[in-house]
């Protein structure tokens, strides 16, 4: 504890407009109106506009920001953003490496606990996890679980926090080599408390008789949301460098719709531990997934950090953070996997581990930041516009905000708009509140939904079944079988088809006994069933 409050030193409070560095100048930032609501029946949008301005006589630079208090514990002050308020997106805050160690180590995942201890697990066979204060000032490591039972080697690559229950979860995968590849025999899931003592839990996702090859290497991340785990790892075996976002229950089965690859950013070019965060238990609607995209094969690592939904998509936002180029220096592979955002302050610090031909270690970056999930911010001259600038004496900048519910329960959700003046730190807050209220379908649009199915028969079945796909129009379709692994088995269709009832043979002769996903995808939207193969 006495480490925390050392590392939290560096924070500033929460409470007004806050002064983070210097006296303020001449130079005035002010916002109107000073709070927004809307009421919003779900799936449906209100766009409002907070204006800023420039009251002073000089120019300033400022700098757009939001106060989540659903993702931060109750009392706890925020993480300092370095020592300015405004900065470029991917800029060093904080770097822990071996030269601080002084001795050989290597970082892989990532995680931290909601009060802001960061715990970051050694990828390499020394099987140790590390703890550290927000600002990266080392605390302490000790050993973690580690199971080499199906062969002489396991590895660790990932590490996360169990909200439910305070304790700490590792990866670990057993590989061996199979000519001139390395396969995976086994991954669990392997619980532990803080100091690393095991529960005797764990989690087991690929039977002991089914080597895949580098399976399972994506890492791991809990979101109490939805209380699955995610991770990437690989379903089609033809194609190994191909990685899906995967999400499973405490069982290790399969969650509904998964895996699957996040639409903007198709994997393979998709690598790195996902992070996954939300809002309130419960509330999976603002679940969000982020995690590492190189920009191509031949690229020595990933160059920037993407945020989608849970099911991939980013709907328009591009909310990215760059990675430091510090992180290829003397010759280095970059980064190496878990970008993760601090639980204490979303928008405050993201970390990541690399390594170079020197050193490996941990960086703080300043990370793009992240509006409440029911919110997309704009501006006339496009979204990036929206998040600094500068502005002249007198000038002005609209910031488009633009209240969307989705799915989610009715209710009151909350968040703040902070605007920063770069020069002196102040900051001028702007209270939103979103109140949504139950939807309506009219006729036309809940027919539509009612006439897409997805239907199996008969269900049970042991040598051969009936999938009856029904278009209420043209379109793309795809209908894919998955195992309870996440592995795809049969692709009954794929292109165009007319509107109308559409029927496609699943042979089961080739199947073992055991449940499968049969899913859809036609016209934007996700059908599935899950049919019994019996025998």
């Amino acid at each position: 504890m006495q480490a925390l409050l050392a590392g939290l030193a560096l924070v500033v409070g929460l409470a007004g407009s806050a002064v983070l560095m210097g006296t303020p100048a001449r130079a005035q930032l002010s916002a109107a109106p000073q709070s927004l609501s809307a009421t919003v029946p779900q799936d449906e949008t209100e766009t409002l506009t907070a204006t800023l301005t420039n009251t002073g006589s000089e120019a300033l630079t400022f700098c757009v920001s939001f106060d989540r208090p659903l993702q931060r514990v109750e009392g706890m002050a925020r993480v300092a953003g370095g020592n300015e308020p405004c900065g470029p997106y991917g800029e060093v805050l904080y770097r822990y490496d071996d030269e601080d160690f002084g001795a050989a180590w290597d970082p892989y995942g990532i995680t931290t606990t909601p009060d802001g201890r960061l715990f970051t697990a050694e990828g390499s066979g020394l099987h140790r996890t590390f703890e550290f204060t927000p600002d990266l000032t080392l605390v302490r490591f000790f050993e973690h679980p580690h199971i080499a039972e199906l062969t002489p080697f396991s590895a660790t690559t990932g590490i996360t926090y169990d909200t439910e229950s305070g304790t700490l979860w590792w990866v670990n995968i057993e590989n061996t080599a199979v000519g001139n590849e390395i396969v995976t025999r086994r991954v669990l899931f392997l619980e532990g408390d803080l100091d690393g003592e095991e529960t005797g839990r764990r989690i087991e996702i690929v039977p002991p008789d089914t080597p895949l090859r580098d399976f399972g290497s994506g890492g791991l991340s809990y979101e109490s949301a939805t209380e699955l785990f995610y991770f990437l790892g690989i379903s089609d075996m033809d194609d190994p460098g191909t990685r899906e976002l995967w999400a499973v229950d405490r069982t290790g089965t399969l969650a509904e719709g998964y895996p699957l690859r996040p639409e903007p950013y198709p994997l393979p070019a998709a690598h790195g531990v996902p992070d996954v965060h939300g809002g309130a238990k419960g509330r999976p609607e603002g679940v969000r997934v982020e995690f590492a995209v190189y920009p191509s094969f031949d690229a020595p690592g990933f160059d920037r950090i993407v945020v989608v939904d849970r099911w991939g998509n980013s709907e328009g936002e591009a909310l990215e953070t760059p990675v430091p180029a510090v992180l290829f220096e003397d010759g280095g592979s970059g980064p190496k996997a878990n970008p993760l955002r601090s639980r204490i302050d979303p928008n405050g610090v993201m970390y990541m581990t690399f390594t170079s031909f020197e050193r490996e270690g941990i960086v703080g970056v300043r990370p793009h930041p992240l509006p409440p999930s029911w919110l997309v911010v704009d501006s006339e001259a496009g979204p990036e516009a929206a998040w600094d600038g500068t502005l002249a004496p007198g000038e002005s900048r609209e910031i488009a905000l633009t209240f969307r519910p989705g799915a989610r329960a009715v209710g009151t959700y909350t968040a703040t708009l902070q605007a920063f003046t770069a020069e002196t730190g102040e900051a001028v807050e702007v209270p939103l509140t979103l109140e949504v209220t139950e939807g309506t379908v009219s006729e036309e649009e809940s027919a539509e939904v009612l006439s897409s199915s997805l239907s199996v028969y008969p269900n049970p079945f042991s040598r051969e079944a009936t999938v009856a796909l029904t278009l209420d129009a043209t379109s793309e379709v795809r209908v894919v079988v998955y195992d309870v692994l996440g592995r795809r088995v049969a692709v009954l269709a794929e292109g165009h088809r007319e509107a109308g009832t559409h029927r496609f043979r699943l042979d089961g002769a080739g199947l073992p006994a055991g449940v499968y996903l049969v899913r859809g995808e036609a016209g934007g939207q996700r059908l599935s069933e899950r049919v019994t193969v019996a025998r």
